[in-house]
C-alpha cells in the first residue's frame, strides 16, 4: 500500500503508481482521475467507529455458543472431506444422489446453450449456427466454456448470531475445461472438498476472519470428467459486545463498499467514438486457425466492449442481460435501427421504449441473500436504481473475447477471475490493512492448486499494481482487454497464457483474470 489514503487507493482501482501519475501505462491510457465528483460525495462519511462497543477477535478464540456453531459447521463440512472418492458407475446410476457433496445431474438443453451463447459468447457462429458447428472439429454446438461454473466454497451460517456484520472479499475462481459438453448431454457435480480455516491475524482484530475454499469435479454421462474447478474468499465479521445492540433477527447484514458512490458516468460523443471503434474492430476468428507459432508474448487480442448494461425495471443486482441491452453493438452500427434511438438521461443510445425504467416489482437484493430480515446498513440504504452487474457476469465476457480470438480450432482450457483483493468497506474511518481493523490477505498456501497462475494482473507491465476493487453497475459499458503473458509446450501440447481484465468507459477496474488456451502447432 502507498502512503496515499486508502480511499483513494480503492477510487482508483488499486492502479497504484500509474494512476497517481507516478508513471503511465504504457499504453497511453488514462484512468479515473484522483480527485472529482466522488471524493466530495463522500464527504457525508460516518464518523470513527468507537470500537470500544465491538468484540475484539484472536485467531481461533471463541466463547461457548461460537465455538459450538463452528463446531457444528465443520462437522458438515468434514461429511464432504472424509466421504472419500466415489465410484463413477454408482454416480451415473443416481445410487450417490444425496449423499455429502453429490447432487442431482442436469441435463444440458438447447436452451442452456443459447441462454450462455446469447450472454457471453461474443457473437460466436460456433455456438449459435448448427451447420456451422457440424463442420468444425467438434462436430456439433457445444456449450459455451460455462456448463460448470464454480461455485463451491460454503457459505457461513447467516442467522444464528454469529455476526452483526460481514465484509467479503478477495472471491477467486478457477476453472478447468477438458472435454466439450453437448446438447442432451447429464452433467454431474461432485463436490470434493470445502474447507473454512480461521486467518484473523495473530494480533488480533476487531474482524474475525475467515477463508473460505472448495474444490469440485465435473462428469458427463460417460463417467468423463468434463472440468474440474475451484474458489476461494474471505468472509470477515465483526458484533457488538452488548447484545441488546445487536441485530434481533440473529442475521448478520453486508458489509460493502457503497458501489453507488461512483456516479452514473454521462456518455459523450467521445466515448461513442471510442465504443464504436472497439465494436468495429473486434473480430470473430472462426475457421482460420491461431497457430501458437504465431503468438507472440505481449500480443493483445481486440478488445470487447459489451454493453452499455441496462435493464427494463429496477434491480439490485444483475444475473441476467436482458436481449436488447446486449444487442447495443449491433442496432447502434445498424444505421435504420440507429435512426430509431434516443439518448437516456445518461447519454445511452436505447430505442424509445427503453428511454425509463420500470419501477421494481420486488427488492431481490434487499435481504442479500439472507434467510432472516438484515439491519439496513447505510450502504443498502443509498442505492439510486442502478443494479450491480455480477462479478462473473464480467469475466465470462471476457472468455467469449478470447475465445474470438483463438477461432474453432483452440480449446479453452482454464480460466480463473478475482475481484475485490483489497477488502471494502462502508468508511474510510476503517482502514482494514491497520491494526486493529486489519483484514489479512489469504496465505498462499491456501488457495487451492488450481491458483498457481495467480496474482495475474502484476503479469502486464503496464498493470502491474492494479486491482480489481469496483463492481461494475448498470448503465456501465464493460470493456474486456487482455495480454499474453507466456507460451510454452507440456506433453506434446501447446499452450498460451493470457491476463484479461474489465474496465469500464471512465476507467474503473471491474475484473481481472487469466485464461489459458490450447493452440494448433504448425507442422
Amino acid at each position: 500500500m502507498t502512503k496515499f489514503d486508502r480511499r483513494t487507493f480503492l477510487k482508483l482501482m488499486g492502479q497504484g503508481t500509474a494512476a497517481v501519475g507516478i508513471g503511465m501505462g504504457l499504453t497511453g491510457r488514462s484512468w479515473a482521475a484522483q480527485a472529482g465528483p466522488m471524493e466530495a460525495a463522500k464527504a457525508a462519511d460516518p464518523k470513527d467507529p468507537n470500537w470500544s462497543d465491538w468484540e475484539f477477535y484472536s485467531p481461533n478464540v471463541y466463547d461457548a455458543e461460537d465455538a459450538k456453531l463452528l463446531k457444528e459447521f465443520q462437522a458438515e463440512l468434514a461429511l464432504i472431506n472424509n466421504r472419500g472418492d466415489i465410484n463413477i458407475s454408482d454416480l451415473l446410476s443416481s445410487k450417490l444422489e444425496g449423499k455429502p457433496g453429490i447432487g442431482k445431474g442436469t441435463k444440458i438443453t438447447s436452451e442452456n446453450i443459447k441462454t450462455y451463447a446469447r450472454r457471453y459468447g461474443a457473437n460466436n457462429p460456433l455456438w449459435t449456427d448448427s451447420n456451422y458447428a457440424k463442420k468444425t472439429k467438434w462436430g456439433a454446438i457445444a456449450m459455451p466454456f460455462a456448463a460448470a461454473e464454480p461455485g463451491y466454497m460454503p457459505a457461513m451460517f447467516k442467522a444464528r448470531g454469529f455476526a452483526d456484520y460481514m465484509v467479503v472479499s478477495a472471491h477467486n475462481d478457477i476453472i478447468n475445461y477438458y472435454k466439450p459438453v453437448y446438447e442432451g448431454d447429464t452433467i454431474y457435480k461432485v463436490l470434493d472438498q470445502q474447507y473454512c480455516i480461521d486467518i484473523t491475524p495473530s494480533q488480533g482484530s476487531y474482524y474475525r476472519t475467515f477463508a473460505m475454499s472448495g474444490w469440485a469435479r465435473h462428469f458427463n454421462q460417460k463417467g468423463e470428467m468434463v472440468a474440474e474447478g475451484a474458489n476461494i474468499l474471505k468472509e470477515s465479521f465483526r458484533r457488538h459486545k452488548d447484545p441488546a445492540k445487536r441485530n434481533p433477527s440473529k442475521a448478520h447484514a453486508w458489509e460493502s463498499p457503497d458501489w453507488w458512490i461512483r456516479s452514473p458516468h454521462i456518455y459523450t460523443d467521445k466515448d461513442w467514438e471510442e465504443i464504436i471503434e472497439i465494436w468495429k474492430n473486434e473480430k470473430i476468428r472462426g475457421a482460420e486457425p491461431l497457430y501458437w507459432d504465431d503468438v507472440k508474448i505481449g500480443d493483445e487480442p481486440p478488445a470487447r466492449a459489451v454493453g452499455p448494461i441496462l435493464n427494463e425495471e429496477q434491480i439490485d443486482m444483475m444475473f441476467d442481460i436482458p436481449d436488447w441491452s446486449l444487442n447495443a453493438k449491433q442496432n447502434i452500427l445498424d444505421p435504420k435501427t440507429f435512426a430509431k434511438m434516443k439518448k437516456n438521461k445518461q447519454g445511452i443510445w436505447v430505442l424509445s421504449e427503453y428511454l425509463e425504467k420500470k419501477p421494481a416489482q420486488q427488492r431481490q437484493f434487499s435481504g442479500a441473500g439472507q434467510d432472516a430480515p438484515v439491519t439496513q446498513t447505510p450502504e443498502l440504504a443509498n442505492r439510486d436504481g442502478r443494479g450491480v452487474i455480477q462479478n462473473a457476469v464480467a469475466a465470462k465476457w471476457a472468455a467469449g473475447m478470447i475465445m474470438n480470438w483463438m477461432g474453432d480450432a483452440g480449446w479453452m482450457q482454464r480460466i480463473g477471475w478475482d475481484i475485490m483483493e483489497v477488502p471494502p468497506g462502508t468508511s474510510k474511518a476503517i482502514d482494514f490493512e491497520k491494526d486493529p481493523t486489519v483484514i489479512p490477505p489469504i496465505p498462499m498456501k491456501l488457495r487451492p492448486a488450481l491458483f498457481d497462475k495467480y496474482p495475474y494482473m502484476d503479469k502486464v507491465p503496464y498493470m502491474r499494481g492494479c486491482r480489481a476493487a469496483w463492481h461494475a453497475m448498470e448503465g456501465d459499458v464493460v470493456i474486456c482487454r487482455a495480454y499474453v503473458t507466456d507460451k510454452y509446450k507440456k506433453e506434446n501440447e501447446y499452450f498460451v497464457d493470457l491476463t484479461f481484465w474489465c474496465e469500464t468507459i471512465d476507467r474503473y477496474l471491474v475484473e481481472e483474470g487469466f485464461v489459458t488456451v490450447k493452440l494448433l502447432k504448425k507442422v
